[in-house]
């Protein structure tokens, strides 16, 4: 691992994505640009169709940990940010309901090793993903589901309930990208999705 990829200075992602981040496209380098320890802020706007099942919708009302709500074509603004002494990426995502006005749903991504990270939820909960560029798309592939006691990350069988997750984002100009991402049970089916487009409309870091 050189230096370029450790640097404070450099974005929190580039060390994930490794030897792909010089072959990003220029709307997934801005997606990704907040540095660590840094008031960076990128923020995007879009448009997703979102589908909960009754199951996530219950566990959500009850504990926060997800989003409750199903709606099509829902406006949704999402912010990054790290923050001073911090190596975390946090998303601080407003959906725009219509009927329910806005529902706010945030979580922050934590570097585990390599290009495996954990998206951290309300009380502990985190999903372990691992990030690849394939070329053509950034792909969000599952690696569990983890429970944090006690500063130890302890897997849990979440798949036994909302199935396993995952994710990809299509780059469509150098501000624009899709995204779909779901959660999807042998037996359940698809207990969770959002689908849709997203263009960067603020990216406050040196580098752009």
């Amino acid at each position: 691992m050189n230096k370029e990829t450790t640097d404070n200075n450099a974005p929190i992602f580039r060390e994930i994505f490794g030897d792909s981040w010089e072959r990003l496209p220029v709307v997934m380098k801005k997606h990704y640009a907040v540095r660590p320890n840094s008031d960076d802020v990128v923020t995007v706007e879009g448009r997703l169709d979102i589908k909960i099942s009754p199951l996530v919708s219950l566990m959500a009302r009850l504990t926060g940990m997800l989003l409750a709500y199903s709606g099509d074509d829902v406006p949704v603004t999402v912010v990054f940010v790290s923050g001073a002494g911090s190596r975390t990426f946090h998303f601080d995502r407003t959906f725009h309901f219509p009927d329910r006005g806005d529902v706010k749903f945030r979580s922050r991504m934590e570097h585990v090793k390599d290009n495996v990270l954990v998206e951290f939820m309300r009380f502990g909960i985190g999903w372990k993903l691992a990030y690849e560029w394939d070329g053509h798309k950034v792909i969000l592939r599952h690696r569990g589901y983890v429970w944090r006691i006690l500063g130890r990350m302890l897997p849990i069988p979440l798949e036994l309930i909302i199935g396993r997750g995952h994710a990809e984002e299509l780059p469509l100009s150098d501000d624009s990208f899709s995204m779909w991402t779901h959660s999807k049970h042998p037996l359940f089916g698809k207990t969770f999705g959002y689908a849709g487009e997203f263009k960067i409309t603020e990216v406050s870091c040196n580098q752009f």
